[in-house]
């Protein structure tokens, strides 16, 4: 240690091996202390998540008794040349706008619902966007594209991957899908016969940074964008999405094919949360679904009849 003097007083100094041992003590604490801070972002995330997720269940709900039905997940499939029908491109998220309370911005889009589609509404509305609908974890949550809003949450189709014949079933008799969102679906409660603590009602999607990624669009359902169904039986699943010529892009975490417009469309379960997704089943309730979650389960967590009885996870 060194000694100075002034003004005939003794006084210490830090040497400079000294110092770098302070500062390399400060740094491992850091260190330590780094994780832990993300961490708790990240609970804090998820539970804001798994908030917008619990809304969304209780909307639908209230819908459900205003209609006695689920919404359609989307009013018409391009795929069937039902362009002229209105609200043409329009989908589920639309129909629930008044029931997270966004009364005004559906009385902004409801003049146009029987004239134009719905990527033509109000620009003000379709490019707002609406926390509600978007996962905190995600980096590129709440994101605007072409069309308007794009979301990170998707409503179940069922298992199979939606294709123009099980579209054109689906319109008429709901016979064509297994989930609650699809086509033309107007899905009851008493249509799920698996029991709505059984069957799984909204699921997220990781949003994608590029322009003509269109997974989550909320106004401008041509392609089934806002529904997702369990074809490869995993989450988070790096096999690839299907999707329409043009409405798709790779990402690091989605790989998609690219395919003729009248082919199937199959969107997965993917989240920035660690180990899983977050879900709301039918009963308005959340679970997260782990990454180990068995393909069978998961496949019957989408089925709302196929009569199996899923286990704790």
């Amino acid at each position: 240690m060194q000694i100075s003097w002034s003004d005939g007083r003794r006084r210490s100094a830090f040497t400079l091996v000294e110092l770098l041992v302070v500062i390399a003590i400060i740094g491992v604490l850091i260190a330590l202390l780094l994780p832990a801070v993300q961490q708790a972002r990240e609970a804090s995330r998820r539970i804001s998540c798994s908030n917008n997720l619990k809304q969304l269940g209780l909307a639908m709900h209230n819908y459900h008794g205003t209609f006695q039905s689920f919404p359609y997940g989307q009013f018409n499939d391009q795929q069937l040349d039902e362009a002229t029908q209105q609200p043409n491109r329009a989908t589920w998220f639309v129909a629930t706008l008044p029931f997270v309370e966004q009364s005004t911005m559906y009385d902004a889009i409801k003049g146009s619902m029987g004239t134009t589609p719905a990527n033509e509404w109000d620009e003000t509305s379709r490019k707002t966007v609406l926390s509600a609908f978007v996962c905190p974890s995600d980096p590129n949550g709440g994101k605007v594209g072409t069309d308007g809003f794009q979301g990170n949450y998707l409503g179940n189709a069922g298992v199979e991957a939606l294709s123009q014949a099980e579209a054109a079933i689906s319109a008429t008799d709901n016979t064509g899908m297994n989930g609650l969102f699809f086509v033309k679906s107007h899905i009851n409660f008493k249509d799920i016969t698996d029991g709505t603590s059984n069957t799984l009602m909204f699921g997220e999607i990781r949003q994608s940074p590029q322009e003509n990624c269109t997974i989550g669009n909320y106004w401008n359902g041509w392609g089934m964008e806002t529904m997702f169904c369990a074809v490869f039986s995993k989450i988070n699943t790096t096999s690839m999405d299907f999707v329409p010529f043009g409405a798709g892009a790779d990402n690091p975490w989605r790989p998609t094919q690219q395919l003729p417009a009248s082919a199937f469309t199959a969107y997965h379960l993917r989240s920035a949360h660690v180990g899983g997704v977050m879900a709301t089943r039918a009963d308005a309730s959340v679970s997260f679904l782990p990454n180990t979650l068995s393909g069978q389960v998961y496949k019957d967590l989408l089925n709302r009849g196929d009569g199996s009885v899923v286990p704790p996870f």
